[in-house]
């Protein structure tokens, strides 16, 4: 006969709420100060002293530049036949010298078939295990059993050892791996503002404590003068608090989820 059968369960849910780096739009900036100069994406925040708000102006216009070099070096704009024009990517155009696309846009180089294009990125997959190096546009580590070069794109990938952990300063060496740092493994104040996440332009905001630890950066860490740039402009002070804009905290967040289940013995008599 069973006597008794018990279920028993565990839900442990934790998370760390990340936000957007410049995640503010100029009208939810409430200061001057705070306003003129700052730029959240392709805008630029101006402040307009009649009705006292922040205003957003879009950016230039290609056509209004006057000149190859002030054009060619602008992100969406290309020198095409002597006039600056709107650009998205150069594979768009045909040419067979090389200083001829980039005198386009800076970005632009001499591919095969006479076309231009961007200069392919080194992938790190081509490094041999000991010439692994990190390259301008990725982190490489050893990683795996036999080692090889790889691309982190996590900080578990920084297991292989505490060097290669360390490469990347989003990322801790904990005993024996490698994981995402916390604000409680800074150890120095100046260091305790935020940790970039491996997804830009997102971050977690770190607090230095009045016991001199670093810790999550929470609301009501910030006053009504630090609030905007100690949040990396994603939140503004309102109301007597320092609340976050609409476009942060970001639309996810890490979350770590834990569940144990233990069944006991099933007894039969």
């Amino acid at each position: 006969m069973v006597r008794s059968l018990v279920l028993l369960s565990f839900l442990i849910v934790s998370y760390t709420t990340e936000i957007k780096i410049n995640g503010c739009t100029c009208d939810e900036v409430l200061k001057q100060e705070e306003c003129d100069g700052y730029q959240p994406g392709d805008m630029n925040c101006d402040w307009n002293e009649q009705k006292n708000v922040c205003d957003a102006d879009p950016r230039i216009s290609c056509s209004m530049i006057d000149g190859q070099e002030l054009c060619r070096v602008q992100a969406y704009c290309g020198w095409v036949s002597g006039k600056c024009v709107d650009f998205k990517q150069c594979t768009d155009y045909k040419e067979t010298v090389d200083q001829k696309c980039n005198n386009i846009n800076f970005k632009c180089v001499l591919l095969e078939d006479d076309k231009c294009g961007t200069k392919k990125p080194i992938e790190c997959e081509s490094f041999a295990v000991e010439n692994c190096k990190s390259t301008s546009n990725n982190v490489c580590v050893l990683s795996g059993t036999p080692a090889a070069c790889v691309t982190m794109k996590t900080c578990s990938d920084g297991s292989y050892n505490n060097d290669q952990c360390k490469k990347n300063s989003k990322c801790f060496w904990d005993t024996d791996k490698c994981r995402d740092k916390k604000c409680s493994d800074i150890q120095a104040k100046d260091s305790c503002s935020l940790i970039m996440s491996f997804f830009s332009p997102y971050a977690t905001l770190c607090h230095w404590s009045a016991d001199n630890k670093c810790i999550d950066g929470e609301d009501e860490h910030y006053t009504a003068e630090t609030c905007f740039k100690g949040s990396a402009q994603s939140k503004v002070w309102k109301d007597g608090q320092c609340r976050s804009c609409t476009d942060s905290p970001a639309p996810g967040y890490s979350n770590v989820l834990s569940v144990f289940m233990i069944l006991f013995a099933i007894i039969v008599m």
